[in-house]
């Protein structure tokens, strides 16, 4: 079941929230008709999110995660912003500092440059994810370390969310590995300079700024407008 839920469902899952053990006429809290009431039970059940004991309806583990994204007030699943890193690797070159830059390949922001990144996967640490990550994309091993986090925000307006992401930001200076190219990117090593001078992802500043300065740990909260990604 993806992110959106008919209301019928959602006063289901959050009646069991509450009284999870509940009968058929119970959790009818919205007087249907017994047949399209008894069509969004089952459905519920071929999903493996309600099941049934005796004569009482329960939730699943599944159905528990599910009914605990529910907006008790709307019955309709919240959105959570998305977690994910930031990598770079930083090295001196014929005496200059120089950053690893990837030009995104895919969408959205295909063509952009700015820094490896990727979703953190559930369960896993965002030290874990920056190391994956830097492998999966460069074919470099090394160690970054936690610089920043940054909550980024993108949309028309503030009423008009598109993107909602929390940044953990990574670099790391000693990486052993042969760099090489994937679907996803290309590489190269570029000074804070020509950085700057490139077309780089909405908001993209903040993040040069914390990596350029490498500040004590720090949280920043950002929103950039946005129209289309």
């Amino acid at each position: 079941m993806n992110n959106e839920i008919h209301e019928v469902q959602g006063s289901i899952l959050r009646e069991l929230l509450f009284h999870n053990g509940t009968n058929f006429a119970s959790l009818n809290k919205l007087g249907l008709p017994n047949d399209h009431f008894v069509f969004h039970i089952k459905r519920l059940e071929k999903e493996g999110i309600v099941e049934k004991k005796d004569k009482l309806y329960f939730l699943t583990q599944k159905g528990k995660q599910l009914a605990g994204k529910i907006d008790i007030y709307t019955n309709k699943i919240e959105k959570f912003g998305t977690p994910g890193v930031i990598v770079t690797v930083k090295k001196l070159i014929q005496g200059k500092t120089h950053y690893l830059v990837q030009q995104r390949l895919k969408e959205p922001f295909y063509g952009y440059y700015g820094f490896i990144n990727g979703k953190v996967r559930f369960g896993e640490r965002t030290e874990n994810t920056a190391r994956r990550e830097l492998q999966e994309e460069t074919g470099l091993i090394g160690e970054p370390k936690l610089i920043f986090i940054n909550h980024k925000i993108n949309g028309s307006s503030e009423d008009q969310i598109k993107l909602d992401n929390f940044f953990f930001i990574y670099i790391a200076e000693e990486t052993t590995g042969e760099l090489v190219d994937t679907i996803e990117g290309k590489h190269s090593w570029k000074t804070m300079d020509e950085i700057k001078k490139l077309r780089t992802f909405p908001g993209f500043e903040t993040v040069l700024t914390a990596i350029e300065k490498e500040l004590p740990l720090q949280y920043f909260e950002q929103f950039v407008e946005l129209e289309n990604i």
